[in-house]
């Protein structure tokens, strides 16, 4: 079977929304990076509010969860209604997490210095005003709480090669979902909207291994909102666009957590909320 006709059937099968298939590729993907990020830098404590700023459909959030216990409380939000749907029927079962429909401009709380921590996981890219973003999370701060963001501050290669190669009539659509800045600017942000930054670095992403080509472009589909099209790609560019990753013998290897071909990385930041009469 060609990659082609292995990818229409692909094509075929994709019946699940974006919004499903958003999910399916988080829980291989961006959790991986997420529990790690969680784990090593935002470190919640039993009993903490924390919102979920970005959540998707909520896998961070649910673990989020666990980790604060029944005194605690997690509420994630995000734009995408569907994805807020899927959230709330996949983590039900938990009492103290829930999710409203809302932005990092309209989220529950905003401005009350209600947070222990707001946590937003690969979505800052996504946000275009992030100048009052940061502003929004300082007021919705607790003194003493903290914000924790992970988020892309370049479109790995990988990804423009997808979306050029494979999706030319669509890639300038995609381009312009994206609000990329560096990591020095992020962190102006942050210092301007009142924060004192106690860590800011990269980091290689540790998830983003597929197991085959057809998971890799259903990454590119659901995580683009369904911009990217599965119906525009042919042989012809599917093989141009896997050459870089077909060694001599012909084995493909879709490891980008730090092969020779590329080491995609992330930004994490971490400021907290000082009381102004000890700063």
């Amino acid at each position: 079977m060609t990659l082609l006709s292995t990818f229409r059937q692909l094509v075929k099968e994709m019946q699940r929304s974006e919004a499903e298939g958003y999910q399916q590729a988080s829980l291989s993907e961006q959790k991986v990076d997420g529990e790690d990020f969680i784990q090593t830098d935002v470190c919640p404590k039993a009993g903490d509010f924390i919102l979920d700023l970005g959540c998707g459909t909520g896998e961070l959030s649910a673990y989020l969860a666990k980790l604060v216990g029944p005194k605690g409380k997690i509420i994630g939000v995000d734009p995408d209604e569907e994805r807020i749907q899927l959230a709330k029927e996949s983590h039900s079962q938990i009492e103290n997490l829930s999710f409203v429909e809302g932005s990092a401009i309209n989220f529950p709380g905003i401005g009350a210095e209600v947070y222990d921590i707001i946590f937003s996981n690969h979505a800052l890219h996504w946000m275009s005003n992030k100048q009052q973003v940061f502003n929004n999370m300082f007021d919705s701060l607790k003194v003493g709480g903290k914000v924790a963001v992970q988020y892309m501050s370049y479109l790995p290669l990988f990804d423009y090669n997808a979306y050029v190669l494979l999706n030319p009539e669509n890639a300038e659509r995609i381009f312009r979902l994206f609000h990329l800045e560096s990591k020095t600017k992020i962190e102006r942000y942050c210092l301007s909207a009142g924060f004192e930054i106690i860590r800011s670095f990269d980091t290689h992403c540790k998830g983003l291994v597929f197991e085959t080509v057809q998971e890799l472009l259903e990454w590119q589909w659901s995580g683009t909102y369904g911009v990217f099209d599965p119906s525009l790609v042919t042989e012809e560019r599917l093989q141009k666009y896997l050459a870089p990753y077909t060694d001599e013998d012909g084995k493909l290897s879709l490891d980008f957590r730090g092969t020779k071909h590329e080491k995609v990385t992330a930004s994490r930041l971490k400021a907290v909320k000082k009381d102004k009469e000890h700063s």
